[in-house]
Formats: structure tokens, C-alpha cells, sequence
């Protein structure tokens, strides 16, 4: 019948389509809502686990997820392996006897070193400061290749892998980051039963201060096992489940070896953007060994599941089966491949690309360069695909000015989706609640997506229905040329993205799907000239085509979904909703972009009575105020407290105030409306305080206790519960100017620090006076202003149990100019515990337990000493 009715010249191009009933239009968003959910099973897709009964114990090119299990548990133990905690350091040796007794058992050279190490580093961040380490602990194995060590004793080429086997002190850390170390020790078991060497050394770092924050992987470069590495591969945890992501890529070499080797591949440099930018606030040892050590490699980190990450339910339990095999297949695989390669011999220089997987099936990776002229072919092919749709309806100028007319319709009904999506949003948080889609992402769709899809659809066909009147053109050239419209939209956008550098490793979001668009239009249009078809019929051709398409933006929404709600939820933001809804609407708008225009082929007839119900649905979940916090889901609600004494000092050393309390941070945009719920649910009756612009005006970081520098934006916001203060260190957390002393203008101060394993200093010399030295080997530069003079920071910790607590003694060098005998310097001691459970007041444990159980409460114990010298 179809055969039949083909037309020597597309007579039928003019003759009218029959719409189909509009009610269809809502099974269709259905069948895309599906076809959401399935990409999302592909994408969680795993492989089945395999027992050490499964393969021979001897087997070198796979992994047991069983034994990866054995060694899991091994490693995390039970409690939070915090950096300078007895737990820590009985964990590292845990961590060494592991190593040791594969080594033991192996075919080939296995060496393994304990690593203690002292150093420093200026950590350049978006709040830097100076990084101080003593005694950071790292266990390495070298599996020898090879190139194994010259005559010299130096070491040959090396591939280094670096885990880290430490935790923050809140969670016991299964995904973030022992499961990579548990797959690192199964790989190194594997391969140290080949009976071949590799071409290359391979080091297994399995780094005991990432938490620290990252000071293991810089005190590793202090080891002479560090000069023979070429190149690296960087694993960490921002979630707990699905296949981790190459996120990060500064030695493409590895991307190649990845893609031969790994079968079940996760790639995105839409990452590398977000993480580049400062989007995901966040770090990983891959900044350390590309700004300290000259090392360049991947950095590779699971995101599912991030609402687990950093709380008290990063647990195996919540480790779904298949994650283990495959973290380790892919490790093995690459690995493997990466040791036997000529070119892995010597390092080279940085170099950035664009990559990306399509639905884990495979790898597409190119230079920069390489990638421009994609995008640039992408425009060139959206360009051939207009001019094939012109040369279809007809040549003239009534085709391009009906053309121009469609770009404005579908500019507008752009315009009008985000709107209502827009307005929609600002009533939700006006009147409900927000972040309700951390218990259940699925919200985003009901939330932002259909509002956004149900009035583009309704613009869309306002103006088609003013446009058909004057075009007369058929539903389904009108079709056709909504969509060739929506590709011209696309080619603006990515023009002008190709201007901007900064965005390389993201246009990919827009030059692929703009490509295969444009590819399968010319197939469409060209049967649609061809054949006559019915108007179902164009649209189950334009859905077929279209399938890849949609399901590789799906893809991309649904994995920066993942990432972008929990980090949305503990970024502190007054209004958290807006991010998300404004991130949603553009993913939207591109995945509907694959088949922007096929609404038409439906009729306006009783369309708004169908929309209209959808619309409703949407409503009335956007009006009920879900709970977005529950402790069984797990989904839970971030805090920081720091039970605090803050001590004022004179220029005398004599007292002269005293605050004890605690301080709970802000994480989100409930955090102290929580709290202050919980107190009054609970008939706790405490002074409390919320307001500290005024102090941070006159004090450094608002004279409240500080633990990092990225928390300082949120002092001024947050909550201060006055109570009795935290239990004495032993000995006290204090700071003592030991000596002075001053030729000319040059006075060096020598200060004695002591009190805790973990430490912030502050230093602000007062108006004209100069610091110009101190003992450090990190240049003495400010890490940002206060008050218009430069302030100092450094983040001292023992990173290895020891005790007693020996003193950390420092010296800073003042050119006094006119204060040679005032006050030359302002400093502070922020002195942490950080997992001291056993020592919480009976007062402030009970506090604790008295707060919900969708609390994560991250405890500090803080003494802030602020000296005048």
C-alpha cells in the first residue's frame, strides 16, 4: 500500500495529512517518560559477580568480586579511619600486611614500603590555604615490569594508581574510597600471579590522607618511587554505585588503553567541565599530582548514588552487587593494557580531549582540535540538513521566510516552556518545600520537565495555528520544518559555544545530538517525499530514527542529574530549587530536541483538554509538600557541628572573653530551621543565635570555629546554640609565643602549638607590618583579605597517630615598619577533634541524640584560641 501511493515528484506534499487525536500526545510523553526509565536500567547495568569459585586461583585477566568483598571489610574494618587516630593507624597496618602478603604469594616481584612523610604545600584553591602534614602515612606496592630499577637504584617506567583507604570521621567510607582500594588489591593480587612481566612498573598507592585534605598524595612525590612514574591513574568516590567516570584527562594516552580494554565503558568530559569550573565544589589527589609532580593521567570516580556520599550510610549494605566485578575488570583491563604499551615509557606533556561513552557501549574520545572540526562538521551537516528541507518544499523565498517564521515559533515556545517552568518553580518555593527530589530524583521529571514540555507543546501549536493559515502547507511538511527550525536553534547555540573555550569539553552535549539529527533528517524528509505517509505514520518514523539520539541525551540528563541533586543539597543555597529547575529545563529542552516538531502531527483539537491533565498531575505533586529528608530511604540532611570554646587573649596573654556553645554550620536551606524544629519538638530550651554579619566584619572568620576554609562562606549564616563548652584537651589546645627576637625592622617570632592531631591557623599582620617569611617550605603568601590586610592560612595536622602530641613549633618573619613596638600580628588557633565520640560532654551527647534520625550530624570538638602579639 505504501509502495502504491509513492509519488514521482511529492504530489502528496500538498495534499492535507490527517491529524492524530489528540489524546495520543499524552501517550506518546509516556513512551518518552519509559524509554527514560529503561535508558536508566541500561545505564545501571552491571555484570555478574563472580565467586573465587568461578575461575582458577591463579587466573590473571579476571577479577573475583568475592575476594574484592574479603578485602573490602579487610580495609574499611568499623569504625571511620580518621587521619591521626589510633583506629587510622591500626588500619594502615592493616593496609601493609595486605600488600605484604600478596607480595608473598606472588609470581612476580612485588615490593611494598610504609611511607611516612612531613611536608607542606600551598593549595591553590577557590578558598586556598597552606597544607601542613606530619607523618602522613602511604602504603605502596610496586608490581615490578620490566623496566624495573637501573643500576643506579632509580626507578624505571612506572604507571602509579592511587586510592585512598582513609575516611571523614562521620562515615565508614565503603565507597569513598575502599572499594577502589579492595579492587586495587585484587588487581594487584591478579597480576602478581602473571607469568610474563609488563613492560612497565605499576605502582599501587594506596594513600592514607586524601580526607587530610590530599596531603598523602603530595608527601607520595616525596618517594623515590615517584620519579620513575609516566603516568597516572587517579581513582576516588562521590557516590556508591553504577560504573565509576572518567571525569578528568590530562594524558589521552590512557583514554586510548581505556577504550581497547574496557568493555562496559563510562566516560563524560561534560565532567571535567563542571569540575573545572567550580560547579561540583570539590578535589580529588589527580590536582595534587598534576601541580606538585608534574603527573598526568585520569581521574576516575563513581557519582550514583551521591546522596550516600560522606554521611553515615556509605556502608557495603548500599554496594550493589556487580559494582565490585566491575570496578575491578575495568581496572584490570586497563591496567593491563597500559603496561604493555611502547608509548606509556615517558612522560609527556598535558593535553586535554574530549571524551564521552554512548550508553556504556563504547568510547568516542578526540583532541581539542579534533573536536572543534566535529562541531564544526555538526554545523556543516545542520546547514546541509536546512538546505535539503528548502530544496524539499521548494527553492524560494516563500520556503526560507516560512522557515524564519518556524525558528521564531520554536525561540517562542522555548521561551514560554521555561516560563511556566520558571514560574511554576518560584510558587513551589514560595509554598512547599524544596529539595524533595533528594529522596526521590524521579520528582525532577513531574517537577520541571512536564511543566516545561506541556507549555512549549501549547506555544507550539498557538503559532503553528496561525502560521498554517497563511503557509498552507501540510501537517507534515509543517512538521518538517518545526524540526529543521529546532536545528537551526541548535547550530546558533553551538556557534557561538565554539567561540567560548572554556565550554570544549562540554559541546558535545549539543554538536552530537545536532550530528545525528541532522543525519536522520535527510533520511525522513527524503521518505516523507517519497511516500506518502500517514501522520502516525511520519511519527513512528521520526521516533524510530530519532531513538539514538534521545536516548544519548537521556543518558547525559539523567547521569548530571545524579551528580547535580545531592550536590545541590549541601551547597548551603538559600534556594537550591532554582539551580536544579533551571538545569532540568535545559536538559529538557535538548532530549526534546531530537523530535521537536512531531507535536504538530497531532490535533489541536481538545489538545488543551489532554495537556491540561497532564498539566494537573504535575500540579498537584508540585503543590504537596513532600518530606525531603528520610533516614530509611537513605536520604538524609547534612550538618556540621562544632561543640566550640572560643577564648579570647590580650596583647598580654590575660583573658578577656570566653563563648562556649555549638556552632552548626549551614549545609542547605533548612539547616537551621531544622534544628531549631527539632529543639522546641523535644522541649529543649537553649539561647541561640543565627545572625553574624556584624562579626564578620571584626573578626577573623566571624570569631567562630573554623575547620576548612570552604566553610568560611558559611559562617555568617549559620547557628550558634549556647550550651557548656566541649571537653579540656589534654594538654590544652593553646598557642605560646616561645621568643622573639629583632634586628632593625626584621623581628622573627618563634611560636609552640599544642592540643590536637588537626589544626587551623590564622595569621593577620596589622597595618604596616609585613610577614615575609616563615618556617615552612611553601612561600608565605596570603591566602585571601580581611579588614584590607592580606590573612595567612595554614591547616596543620598529625596525620599519623602518636602520642603523646609533640608541639608544632613555627617561625614567621615580620618587617614591622612603624608597629616595632605594638601589636604586630593577629592569630587564631582553631584546634579540632575530629572523631572523639568517647569524649562528648553528657550535656552535648544527649544534645545529639535528641535531633532526628534524618540528621547526618558530622561532630566536631573545637577549641578557637584568638591571640594579640
Amino acid at each position: 500500500m505504501v509502495l502504491y501511493e509513492m509519488s514521482r515528484k511529492g504530489k502528496h506534499l500538498y495534499e492535507a495529512v490527517d491529524a492524530i487525536p489528540s489524546p495520543y500526545i499524552v501517550l506518546l510523553l509516556g513512551a518518552y517518560f519509559l524509554l527514560g526509565y529503561l535508558t536508566q536500567l541500561v545505564e545501571d547495568e552491571l555484570p555478574t559477580p563472580l565467586r573465587d569459585s568461578d575461575i582458577n586461583r591463579d587466573t590473571t585477566d579476571r577479577v573475583s568480586e568475592e575476594s574484592s568483598w574479603r578485602y573490602l571489610y579487610e580495609i574499611m574494618g568499623e569504625e571511620p579511619r580518621v587521619c591521626g587516630t589510633e583506629y587510622h593507624l591500626n588500619k594502615t597496618r592493616d593496609m601493609k600486611a595486605i600488600v605484604d602478603r600478596i607480595a608473598v604469594t606472588a609470581n612476580q616481584n612485588v615490593r611494598t614500603d610504609w611511607q611516612i612523610v612531613t611536608g607542606d604545600y600551598f593549595l591553590k584553591s577557590a578558598a586556598p590555604f597552606v597544607s601542613y602534614y606530619d607523618r602522613a602515612s602511604n602504603i605502596a606496592a610496586l608490581l615490578e615490569g620490566e623496566s624495573g630499577f637501573h643500576g643506579n637504584g632509580t626507578i624505571g617506567s612506572s604507571i602509579l594508581v592511587n586510592c585512598h583507604y582513609d575516611s571523614v570521621p562521620y562515615a565508614l567510607g565503603a565507597s569513598d574510597n575502599v572499594i577502589f582500594c579492595a579492587a586495587m588489591a585484587e588487581t594487584l593480587a591478579r597480576m602478581s600471579k602473571r607469568t610474563k612481566k609488563l613492560k612497565h612498573n605499576i605502582i599501587f598507592l594506596f594513600n592514607g590522607a586524601e580526607e587530610n585534605p590530599l596531603q598523602g598524595s603530595h608527601g607520595f612525590l616525596q618517594h623515590p618511587w615517584s620519579k620513575g612514574v609516566t603516568t597516572l591513574v587517579n581513582l576516588d568516590s562521590a557516590g556508591s554505585n553504577g560504573k565509576a567516570t572518567i571525569f578528568q584527562v590530562t594524558d589521552p594516552r590512557i583514554l586510548s588503553a581505556y577504550k581497547a580494554a574496557v568493555t562496559r565503558p563510562s566516560a563524560q568530559s561534560l565532567g571535567e567541565f563542571l569540575f573545572s569550573s567550580g560547579v561540583i565544589p570539590s578535589d580529588t589527589d589527580f590536582r595534587i599530582f598534576r601541580d606538585f609532580g608534574d603527573v598526568h593521567g585520569v581521574d576516575i570516580a563513581f557519582t550514583k548514588w551521591g546522596n550516600l556520599y560522606h554521611t553515615r550510610f556509605d556502608r557495603p549494605e548500599y554496594i550493589r552487587p556487580g559494582v565490585l566485578q566491575w570496578a575491578g575488570d575495568m581496572l584490570l583491563g586497563l591496567l593491563t593494557q597500559l603496561a604493555d604499551r611502547d608509548d606509556i615509557g615517558h612522560k609527556v606533556p598535558p593535553a586535554g580531549a574530549v571524551y564521552y561513552d554512548y550508553l556504556n557501549w563504547f568510547v568516542v574520545w578526540q583532541s581539542p582540535a579534533l573536536s572543534l572540526l566535529v562541531d564544526a562538521a555538526a554545523v556543516l551537516a545542520a546547514l546541509v540538513s536546512t538546505a535539503h528541507y528548502v530544496w524539499l518544499v521548494g527553492p524560494r523565498l516563500s520556503t526560507v521566510r516560512e522557515l524564519a517564521f518556524a525558528v521564531a515559533g520554536r525561540v517562542a515556545a522555548l521561551v514560554v516552556g521555561a516560563g511556566v517552568a520558571a514560574l511554576v518553580t518560584l510558587l513551589m518555593v514560595a509554598t512547599t518545600v524544596q529539595l524533595r527530589y533528594l529522596s526521590r530524583p524521579w520528582l525532577v521529571v513531574a517537577l520541571y520537565w512536564v511543566p516545561y514540555l506541556v507549555s512549549a507543546v501549547t506555544a507550539s501549536h498557538l503559532y503553528d495555528s496561525w502560521r498554517s493559515r497563511k503557509s498552507g502547507l501540510n501537517r507534515s511538511i509543517r512538521t518538517l520544518q518545526a524540526m529543521t527550525a529546532t536545528r537551526v536553534v541548535l547550530t546558533v547555540l553551538l556557534s557561538v559555544s565554539m567561540c567560548v573555550p572554556s565550554l570544549a569539553t562540554a559541546r558535545y552535549a549539543l554538536s552530537v545530538p545536532l550530528l545525528m539529527t541532522s543525519v536522520t533528517s535527510l533520511v525522513t524528509s527524503s521518505v516523507v517525499r517519497t511516500v506518502r505517509l500517514k501522520a502516525y505514520q511520519h511519527l513512528v518514523l521520526e521516533c524510530v530514527v530519532s531513538l539514538p539520539c534521545v536516548m544519548f541525551t537521556m543518558s547525559l540528563a539523567l547521569r548530571l542529574n545524579a551528580l547535580l541533586l545531592p550536590t545541590v543539597a549541601r551547597s548551603a543555597s538559600a534556594n537550591p530549587d532554582l539551580v536544579v529547575a533551571a538545569v532540568n529545563v535545559a536538559l529538557a529542552a535538548v532530549v526534546s530536541a531530537a523530535v521537536s516538531g512531531v507535536e504538530l502531527l497531532f490535533s489541536r483539537r481538545r489538545l488543551w483538554l489532554s495537556l491540561a491533565g497532564l498539566g494537573a498531575a504535575a500540579a498537584a505533586l508540585a503543590l504537596t509538600p513532600l518530606e525531603p529528608y528520610a533516614a530509611s530511604v537513605p536520604s538524609v540532611q547534612r550538618h556540621y557541628w562544632f561543640h566550640t570554646q572560643i577564648t579570647t587573649y590580650n596583647i598580654n596573654g590575660e583573658q578577656t572573653d570566653q563563648t562556649t556553645g555549638v556552632f552548626v554550620s549551614r549545609q542547605d536551606a533548612y539547616t537551621t530551621e531544622r534544628v531549631l524544629q527539632a529543639l522546641k519538638t523535644k522541649g529543649i530550651h537553649l539561647n541561640t543565635r543565627t545572625d553574624f554579619e556584624e562579626d564578620c566584619e571584626r573578626h577573623v572568620y566571624c570569631n567562630l570555629p573554623l575547620y576548612r576554609t570552604s566553610f568560611a562562606r558559611n559562617l555568617a549564616r549559620g547557628l550558634f546554640l549556647y550550651t557548656g563548652g566541649p571537653t579540656a584537651t589534654d594538654p590544652p589546645a593553646g598557642l605560646a609565643l616561645s621568643s622573639r627576637s629583632c634586628v632593625g625592622d626584621t623581628c622573627v617570632y618563634s611560636f609552640t602549638m599544642t592540643g590536637t592531631a588537626h589544626n587551623l591557623i590564622t595569621l593577620v599582620p596589622s597595618e604596616g607590618v609585613t610577614l615575609t617569611a616563615w618556617t615552612l617550605s611553601s612561600p608565605a603568601s596570603p591566602s585571601t583579605q580581611w579588614g584590607g590586610r592580606p590573612l595567612y592560612v595554614i591547616f596543620h595536622s598529625v596525620a599519623t597517630y602518636t602520642e603523646p602530641f609533640e608541639p608544632f613549633v613555627f617561625n614567621v618573619t615580620l618587617n614591622m615598619g612603624a608597629a616595632l613596638s605594638g601589636a604586630a600580628l593577629r592569630l587564631s588557633l582553631h584546634a579540632h577533634r575530629l572523631h572523639h565520640p568517647h569524649q562528648y560532654s553528657a550535656e552535648y551527647a544527649a544534645l545529639l541524640h535528641s535531633m532526628p534520625d534524618y540528621f547526618n550530624v558530622a561532630s566536631i570538638l573545637t577549641f578557637r584560641n584568638n591571640y594579640v602579639f
